[in-house]
């Protein structure tokens, strides 16, 4: 009886699952519409609290995440995008650029969100800001060289001091320079470089602009740099085959190790951990042509010896 009152069940099922695949055959296939971007991760000097932009809330705030207590506090609630945010070297701060005013600007607030101040206040396209060891400078890439009333793709890399006074224009070039960050000792700085052929790619300079060196070298897509913490290597994003994976290099450009695993999405915008042993990134999925083109998720890898 239990083989036979199975058998029928089974039978029901299948003559079930046939009907309902037949039934749907005229209903559209389903589309995804949570498509959240979670990006720009930045762990605070303590390795304890993670900073990173959001648009979970419907626009791009900043957000950090206490990793310890698995504690989420959204910091910035402006009408517009707020994003790569990045942590003062004591923790007391956060410098972010914020599209609140209409365009791009440096702002800087308080680890807890209070204070919030445009220290850039320019007409100008300000983004991506990175402290100096000290936490007296700040550095960004700025369109502000651009000559008015004409199209053109320059975008310069500058430094503030962190109240925003004595900007000083650090690269010199027609091209674009973007994603800067002062090593460890101030002594040199790395940035993603588009060239007139349209590659990006990885170039290491003095920290006034001058002895640029391009240590990627390839074709194809090479950006997000950034130091580790004894200063020896640059994680950065590099097209590997038909996506981008978080690699590290020495800051000759000799050695380059992949760090990120395979996954037919797109890695980029790596973070090191305080000690170095780990680096986080952000993981992409695109959907062209639509509203929502991509969405993506933090994640963190291990460092190899």
């Amino acid at each position: 009886m239990k083989r036979l009152a199975f058998g029928f069940l089974l039978s029901v099922i299948i003559l079930f699952h046939a009907s309902t695949i037949k039934a749907q055959s005229a209903i559209p296939r389903a589309e995804l519409i949570t498509r959240m971007t979670n990006a720009y991760p930045a762990l605070s000097p303590s390795g304890l609290r993670m900073a990173y932009m959001s648009n979970a809330d419907g626009d791009f705030d900043i957000y950090v995440l206490h990793l310890s207590e698995r504690v989420l506090i959204k910091l910035t609630d402006a009408a517009d995008r707020d994003g790569t945010p990045v942590w003062s070297p004591d923790g007391s701060r956060i410098a972010f650029q914020s599209f609140r005013e209409g365009h791009s600007q440096i702002y800087i607030m308080g680890a807890d969100g209070r204070n919030q101040v445009n220290i850039s206040n320019s007409e100008s396209h300000d983004e991506h800001p990175f402290w100096s060891a000290d936490g007296k400078r700040i550095l960004f890439c700025s369109d502000r060289t651009r000559t008015k009333g004409k199209e053109d793709n320059n975008i310069d890399i500058f430094e503030m001091n962190a109240d925003g006074s004595h900007v000083r224009q650090i690269t010199k070039t027609p091209e674009v320079e973007t994603y800067a960050s002062w090593s460890p000792d101030g002594k040199k700085i790395v940035c993603r470089k588009i060239l007139k052929n349209g590659d990006w790619e990885i170039v290491v300079m003095n920290s006034d602009g001058s002895n640029p060196e391009n240590i990627s070298n390839q074709d194809g897509i090479d950006g997000w740099p950034v130091w580790s913490p004894d200063g020896k290597s640059i994680a950065y994003a590099s097209e590997y085959g038909d996506h981008t994976r978080i690699f590290a290099v020495n800051a000759d450009g000799t050695n380059k190790t992949r760090i990120s695993d395979d996954a037919p999405l797109d890695d980029r915008q790596p973070w090191w951990h305080p000690d170095g042993s780990l680096l986080l990134f952000s993981r992409y999925q695109w959907f062209q042509g639509q509203p929502w083109y991509e969405a993506s998720e933090i994640y963190i890898a291990s460092i190899k010896d």
